[in-house]
């Protein structure tokens, strides 16, 4: 049952409107299922703002700042491609923003970036081991399908759901499981690519292109064969990108970020499940240039035995 912890990560809101889009997470199957569909929808509310590198302390937000809360729902799919161990999937995002400040509002629907992933399971669990566990790697492609802060059209951004650009990134998710016990660690790396936007005034701006990572590890116990009781801390690393925006050229900080999760899964059937969470980006830092949030998450899975 712990196969799902990676799912729940997928509906879990990003840092801020600027660096929204689809999840780090792939949709992955890390168990023996040959399909599996996934709807989670998470909702949170930005409590403050994180400084750049170059120092300072997080700002948190008061009556007089920017109210902004946002809701997720993603989507997912996954399916074993040779029925053994290749494997292709694909995770919609679809974000709700709502922003206001004083008398003035602002409400958006609009369509993440769009991840598709191809993976295969380098280390299988032919037979059990104590200490061995079993990987899956992965290539990871994301598509600016989402609209970026470059290219808003309304005051307060609330039209922002995706950074706009393609992204390209390689990783690996390693899983054991001992008895009621379980652990699991992911990485990931990969590149944003630069692009040019023309933004709404008709002016342009020019990114380049930058490197991303992320890592996590997680754990998780099961006190019943229907329940997981999870905890996990990730982290989100992009590193500074050259802008030109009107001929004026500047760098910005690095982003960083550190997400701890806390998750209850139960089984509702042979083949399905829920999973509850909650996501806080304060409990840890040190973050950089970023939003932090704090928001709860309901996701179901329906899986397809081989």
């Amino acid at each position: 049952m712990w196969v799902f912890l990676f799912y729940l990560f997928a509906a879990q809101a990003r840092a801020a409107p600027c660096c929204a889009g689809g999840s780090a997470v792939p949709a992955l199957i890390t168990g023996d299922e040959s399909e599996l569909y996934q709807a989670g929808m998470s909702y949170g509310t930005v409590i403050g703002d994180a400084p750049g590198a170059d120092g300072g302390i997080p700002v948190f937000r008061d009556g007089l700042s920017i109210a902004e809360d946002r809701g997720i729902l993603t989507l997912n799919h996954a399916r074993i491609l040779d029925g053994d161990r290749l494997q292709a999937g694909i995770s919609i995002p679809i974000q709700f923003n709502q922003l206001s400040q004083g008398g003035r509002a602002e409400d958006s629907v609009q369509i993440g970036d769009v991840s598709v992933v191809l993976g295969f399971e380098t280390i299988p669990e032919w037979e059990y081991s104590v200490w061995k566990p079993r990987v899956f790697s992965f290539l990871q492609a994301g598509i600016p399908t989402g609209r970026s802060i470059h290219e808003s059209q309304s005051f307060f951004a609330s039209d922002v759901s995706g950074l706009g650009q393609f992204q390209l990134s390689f990783g690996s998710i390693a899983l054991k499981r001992w008895s009621k016990w379980d652990l699991n660690l992911l990485a990931r790396g990969g590149s944003v690519m630069g692009r040019s936007f023309v933004n709404a005034s008709g002016g342009g701006v020019i990114l380049g292109s930058s490197f991303l990572g992320t890592g996590s590890l997680g754990a998780g116990f099961s006190p019943s064969e229907r329940v997981r009781l999870g905890g996990a801390i990730s982290v989100d690393y992009q590193s500074p990108v050259e802008v030109l925006d009107s001929n004026i050229y500047s760098i910005t900080s690095e982003r960083l970020v550190w997400n701890s999760n806390v998750s209850l899964m139960f089984m509702i059937g042979a083949d399905d499940s829920l999973v509850l969470g909650y996501q806080d980006q304060t409990w840890f830092g040190p973050a950089y240039n970023t939003s932090l949030s704090r928001s709860g998450y309901l996701s179901f899975v329906h899986r397809v035995e081989r």
